[in-house]
């Protein structure tokens, strides 16, 4: 099918490290049809990731928990002529569905009777694909639009900051005692899943090796509910003040991240930062960055997990097992690299 000259929209609504890993189909296909006009729905503070992005030629955000909301997408809605939904979003496609957009695709919901509202119908591999998430996103999409996309789909985009951005990193990393072109280690040990947390103890034994073998500070970052946490893992740390757009620039920034399976991880592959990357409940080969990455994972047998798995474990052990001692040295391995 030709989408040429064809509005089309992709919806990615989930968290941040779907949104990245799906650049690199994207990229394919604007490349592929370069005159569709390609329009990306996303979380609404998700938009800052990848707003800007020259391949992509719109971004519209989706609040959480308006679902009524959804209906203020139908001026949006009314100019596709295809959609492709990465995600699960009943209502916009019933819409889709009442505006006669011809092209609805999408991932289907086992057991719904909206699948039948689906136009092509991509597999739903969500807990047993055993590949990189960004060629699974482009099978998707490829599904979904009745289409082809193939090539290289490990190399992630993200948006580039502007100035007020610029600005407001360096006042915070001034605010945290680090001149703006000064070289840190930037250490997210959050994540979405408390059980994809690194445990809080080993963090805070992580920064004070790190500081005194790399020779450089150590920043901590993370949400608005991790600043206690942050502030006991150490002093010098941004946790709750950053929104993704600045997330992105300070990524940029550090001289070597390490993260858990989390947003800031995927943010290092694709600005191409060296990233330490702690696994625990799911697998490297579905979402670690493949460029300037070290994987720590202790391959427990219950790995990987589902969501009920996760809310049970009495230990979270693949995470507590990792000790700073690990990471240290694989950030060493890292920066000799270099």
């Amino acid at each position: 099918m030709d989408l040429n000259h064809k509005n089309i929209l992709v919806s990615c609504c989930y968290g941040l490290g779907d949104l990245i890993t799906c650049t690199p189909a994207l990229r394919q296909l604007k490349q592929t049809y370069p005159a569709c006009h390609l329009t990306v729905l996303t979380n609404d503070n998700h938009i800052g990731a990848i707003r800007g992005i020259p391949y992509i030629d719109e971004v519209v955000g989706l609040g959480r928990g308006t679902r009524w909301g959804r209906f203020s997408l139908l001026p949006v809605l009314r100019r596709q002529q295809g959609v492709a939904f990465l995600d699960w979003q009943p209502q916009l496609l019933l819409l889709a569905w009442l505006l006669r957009i011809p092209l609805r695709g999408g991932i289907c919901r086992e057991g719904s009777g909206l699948n039948r509202l689906f136009t092509y119908r991509a597999a739903n591999r969500q807990q047993t694909f055993r590949e990189y998430a960004g060629s699974r996103r482009a099978r998707e999409i490829s599904e979904s639009l009745g289409i082809s996309l193939a090539g290289d789909m490990t190399c992630c985009d993200i948006a580039a900051a502007d100035a007020a951005v610029r600005q407001g990193v360096d006042q915070l990393l001034e605010a945290s005692g680090l001149r703006p072109e000064q070289p840190f280690l930037l250490l997210s040990p959050f994540a979405g899943y408390r059980a994809k947390y690194w445990p809080e103890k080993e963090a805070k034994r992580f920064v004070q090796l790190a500081e005194q073998a790399l020779g450089m500070p150590v920043l901590v970052t993370g949400g608005p509910g991790d600043k206690p946490a942050a502030n006991r893992i150490a002093a010098r740390n941004v946790a709750g003040q950053l929104d993704v757009p600045m997330l992105v620039e300070i990524v940029r920034r550090a001289a070597l991240v390490v993260s858990a399976d989390s947003g800031p991880m995927h943010l290092a592959g694709a600005a191409g930062r060296p990233v330490v990357a702690l696994f625990g409940t799911d697998l490297p080969l579905r979402w670690a960055p493949r460029q300037h990455c070290e994987v720590i994972t202790l391959q427990l047998e219950c790995c990987p997990c589902d969501g009920a798995q996760m809310d049970s474990c009495p230990d979270f052990a693949c995470m507590a097992g990792i000790t700073a001692d690990m990471v240290l040295e694989r950030c060493l391995r890292l920066v000799h690299k270099q």
